[in-house]
C-alpha cells in the first residue's frame, strides 16, 4: 500500500472510532510506562513532558472534549514531574471540565497527582502506600578505611556536604538542619494538596499517614480514599457520576496496547500557524546530567547551541530546562555566560526541574526569569573538594609505589590507582585559598546575574540547598511553577499576542542512530563484554548489586575528580 493509502485508511479508521461532529467526547491520558511509550520517548528523548503539556492545554480549549481519564495506573515519575502534571491538569478543570483517575499501585506522590481528579477509580487488586517522605544518603566512611582509601574532606563553607559520603557515617548537624527543612517544605506542599483535594482535616490526614497509611482496593474505598473500584466498568459508572450520563467517545493520547477505553482515534498537540502565516518560535532547550564540558550537558556545545539559537529570526525566547547537581565550575560557566549572551537579544526563562543546584545553580543565574517547583532541590551556591589517596589500598594489593621527583610537590599525584600520599599542611592551605576564591567569583556572579547585594547573596549561599519555594523567599528564584508555566512566562516576556499560537523547537537535537544503538540490549551487553576482563565484569557486577548505583556512580566521578574543586551536590543523596 502506498504511504498515501496508509494515511487515507488512518483517516477512515478515525472517523468510524469517533464521529466527525462527535461531542462529549473525553480524553485518556495513559501515562503508563509501557514498550510503545518508551519507543516514542526513543523517538523524543527529552520532549516527552512538553508535548504533555501541549496535550493538555490543547484539550482545555477544545469544546469537543468534556473531560480527562488520567491512566496512571503503572506511571512512574520524580515529585517535581508528578507536580508540574497536577498543574496542568488543575488548569484544565479551571475550563469548567472533568478529570477521572485510574489507579492501581500507588504511593503518596502518585494518589496526591490522582487527588486532582473529581473521581478515583482504583484498580481491585491495587494497593495504596502513603508512608510519607525520607531524605538520606549512604556513608562509605568505613567502607573506605577497610579498603586502605583515605580522604580529605576540602571544606570550608558550612553547609556545603558533598564529601560527607566519605569522611562520615551519619547525617552531619548541617545537613539535617537543611536537608529536614526542605523536607518540610514539601511535605507541606502535599499535605496541604491532599486535605485541600479530598476535604480532609489535618487530623484524618495525621491518622491515615501516620497510623493507617497502608490499604487494600477495599479499604481505600471503605475510608473514603477513591471512590471506586475495578476496572472498565468502574470507570464508566464513575465518569456517568460525573457527567448524569454516559460517554461513548474517547480520544487517546499515548499507548493503544495498554489503553482502559481501547480508543483508536489518537489525539496530539496540533500545529500552529500555517505556510502563509508563520508562528513566532519558542526553543525549549534541555540541560541535563553533570555540569561537565563533554559529558553530562556538554557544556561546550550546549553553550554553542544557546547562542545559536539565540540568533535565529524566528526564535522570540528560549526555555532553558536544567535538571543538574553541578560538577565543574568551568562548564557551568560556559553555560551562564551563554544564557547572558542570548538574554541581550531574546527573554531567556530557566525552568528548573528536580535539581537544579550548585553548578546546575550557576547555569541559570543569568536568565531573565527562573521558575522552580514547589519541590526543586536547588541553591547550594558554594564549592568544594576531596582528596582520596592510599591509606593501605597498595599495600592490600601488593602494590609499591617508587618515584624520583623534580619540585616539592611533584609527587603530589603519583600513585598506581590514587595518589600514594596525603596532602601536607602547605598544599591544603593552596587549596582553601583557591576555594574561597572561586566561592568569590560564584557568590559575585550570581549577585550580578540576579541583581542582589552580595550580602543577600552571603546570607543564602555557604553551600545550603533550598526547595523551590524556600528559594524563592530568598530572592534566588522568581516564581514558583513548571515548564509550562516557564513557557507562559517567555510569551509574555517575548510580547507574543495570547491569542497567537506559537511552535517549539527542542535542543539538542537527537541523534537518532546514537540513541537506537545506546538502546539496544545487545549493544549494551557487547560494550560490557568489551569492555574488560570476564573478572572485572563479575566485579563490575557486584559492586553494581550491592553498592547503591547513585553513590557508585558518586564516587567513580569523585576518583576520576580527585583533588578537583566543584560547584556539586552529593549526587548520591537520595529522597524517597
Amino acid at each position: 500500500m502506498s504511504v498515501n493509502g496508509k494515511i487515507l485508511l488512518l483517516g477512515v479508521c478515525f472517523l468510524m472510532t469517533v464521529p466527525l461532529f462527535a461531542q462529549n467526547i473525553y480524553l485518556e491520558l495513559n501515562l503508563n510506562d509501557t514498550v510503545m511509550r518508551n519507543q516514542i520517548n526513543l523517538m523524543r528523548p527529552r520532549g516527552g513532558d512538553l508535548e504533555l503539556f501541549r496535550v493538555i492545554d490543547r484539550a482545555a480549549k477544545d469544546r469537543r472534549i468534556r473531560g480527562i481519564i488520567l491512566n496512571i495506573a503503572a506511571y512512574e515519575a520524580g515529585q517535581e514531574t508528578i507536580w508540574e502534571l497536577r498543574s496542568a491538569l488543575e488548569n484544565f478543570k479551571s475550563h469548567g471540565k472533568k478529570i477521572c483517575a485510574f489507579i492501581s499501585s500507588a504511593d503518596l506522590d502518585l494518589y496526591c497527582l490522582a487527588s486532582v481528579a473529581d473521581r478515583i477509580v482504583m484498580d481491585e487488586q491495587g494497593t495504596l502506600a502513603l508512608t510519607g517522605y525520607v531524605w538520606g544518603r549512604g556513608y562509605m566512611q568505613h567502607t573506605l578505611e577497610k579498603l586502605g582509601i583515605g580522604v580529605r574532606e576540602l571544606r570550608y563553607l558550612e553547609y556545603k556536604s558533598a564529601a560527607e559520603s566519605y569522611t562520615r557515617d551519619s547525617i552531619s548537624e548541617a545537613d539535617r538542619k537543611q536537608y529536614g527543612e526542605y523536607l518540610d517544605d514539601v511535605f507541606t506542599v502535599t499535605r496541604d494538596t491532599l486535605m485541600k483535594a479530598r476535604s480532609w482535616t489535618a487530623e484524618e490526614f495525621d491518622t491515615i499517614l501516620n497510623k493507617e497509611f497502608m490499604f487494600s482496593a477495599k479499604s481505600a474505598m471503605s475510608r473514603g480514599l477513591v471512590d471506586r473500584i475495578g476496572r472498565e466498568e468502574a470507570l464508566a459508572e464513575a465518569l456517568k457520576e460525573i457527567e448524569g450520563r454516559e460517554i461513548e467517545y474517547f480520544f487517546l493520547y499515548g499507548d493503544i496496547s495498554s489503553s482502559i477505553t481501547e480508543s483508536k482515534a489518537l489525539y496530539g498537540p496540533g500545529r500552529a500557524g500555517g505556510f502563509f502565516n508563520m508562528p513566532p518560535v519558542i526553543a525549549v532547550i534541555y540541560a541535563n546530567g553533570v555540569t561537565d564540558m563533554e559529558r553530562g550537558m556538554a557544556a561546550r556545545s550546549l553553550a554553542r547551541t544557546i547562542r545559536e539559537v539565540s540568533e535565529k529570526r524566528r526564535i522570540k525566547a528560549i526555555v532553558l530546562r536544567i535538571n543538574s547537581p553541578g560538577g565543574s565550575a568551568e562548564a557551568a560557566d560556559y553555560i551562564a555566560e551563554a544564557v547572558k549572551h542570548a538574554r541581550k537579544r531574546i527573554p531567556v526563562v530557566v525552568s528548573m526541574g528536580s535539581v537544579a543546584a550548585s553548578g546546575g545553580y550557576w547555569a541559570s543565574m543569568h536568565a531573565s526569569h527562573i521558575t522552580a517547583s514547589p519541590y526543586t532541590l536547588t541553591g547550594s551556591i558554594g564549592v568544594i573538594g576531596s582528596w582520596f589517596y592510599d591509606n593501605g589500598l597498595n599495600s592490600k594489593l601488593g602494590f609499591n609505589v617508587d618515584v624520583l621527583q623534580r619540585g616539592e610537590h611533584a609527587d603530589l599525584i603519583a600513585g598506581m590507582i590514587i595518589p600514594r600520599r596525603d596532602l601536607n599542611v602547605a598544599e591544603e592551605a593552596r587549596y582553601r585559598g583557591y576555594i574561597l576564591d572561586l566561592y568569590g567569583d560564584f557568590t559575585a556572579k550570581v549577585a550580578a546575574g540576579r541583581g542582589m547585594d552580595i550580602e543577600k547573596v552571603e546570607a543564602a549561599a555557604q553551600g545550603r540547598v533550598y526547595s523551590g519555594i524556600s528559594a524563592l523567599n530568598a530572592g534566588l528564584i522568581d516564581s514558583i511553577g513548571g515548564l509550562a508555566d516557564a513557557i507562559r512566562i517567555a510569551r509574555d516576556l517575548a510580547k507574543i499576542p495570547k491569542d497567537r499560537k506559537a511552535v517549539f523547537s527542542e535542543y539538542p537535537k537527537p541523534k537518532f542512530f546514537d540513541k537506537l544503538l545506546d538502546r539496544l540490549p545487545v549493544t549494551r551487553v557487547s560494550r560490557a563484554m568489551t569492555a574488560g576482563s570476564s573478572a572485572g565484569t563479575s566485579a563490575a557486577f557486584l559492586a553494581d548489586l550491592f553498592i547503591p548505583a547513585p553513590l557508585l556512580a558518586d564516587l567513580r566521578y569523585r576518583i576520576s575528580h580527585n583533588g578537583k574543586v566543584m560547584p556539586i551536590l552529593p549526587m548520591e543523596s537520595v529522597r524517597y
